[in-house]
This record gives structure tokens, C-alpha cells and sequence, in this order.
């Protein structure tokens, strides 16, 4: 475990520790906590971003077939090149 240090404004200090105490924990705890919260709420508001997350060959080649048909699709095209 590390060692850190923080600096609140006495406002969110006291906050914190009637948190901790509503919850029967300490400072620390809380953080620890807090932090575990706000992981899971980043990934609930991206429900795709794990989907894939052991696949990350798959991904490549999805986004290379993406950026191939992209390139293909006829509006992508300069206006006066040859399609030969």
C-alpha cells in the first residue's frame, strides 16, 4: 500500500469525514471506495468500452475493414479522378 497526501478546503474535509463516519469507515476507506464508484460509473456511462476488451486483434481488423470501405465509398472519391 502507498502512502499519499491530499489538501481539501475545510468544507469537503468535513464532508469527507461525515461520509466516513455515516458509513463506518475511515478516510481512506472512503477514497478507496469512492474511487471503485466512480470506475464503474465512467464504465456504465460506455457500455461498448469492455465489450471487447480481450480482443484487441479483433478491433484492429474492424477498424481497418471500416477505414478500407470508407475510402472505397464513392463520395469519399476526388471529383475528377480516374476510377481506373
Amino acid at each position: 500500500m502507498e502512502k499519499i497526501e491530499l489538501q481539501l478546503d475545510e468544507k469537503t474535509l468535513e464532508k469527507a469525514r461525515w461520509l466516513a463516519k455515516s458509513r463506518h469507515c475511515d478516510l481512506s476507506q472512503l477514497i478507496a471506495y469512492a474511487i471503485d464508484k466512480l470506475a464503474v460509473t465512467e464504465a456504465d456511462n460506455y457500455p461498448l468500452l469492455g465489450l471487447y476488451a480481450d480482443e484487441p486483434e479483433l478491433i484492429d481488423e474492424i477498424l481497418e475493414e471500416i477505414m478500407r470501405d470508407r475510402a472505397a465509398h464513392p463520395l469519399n472519391q476526388r471529383f475528377g479522378q480516374s476510377t481506373t
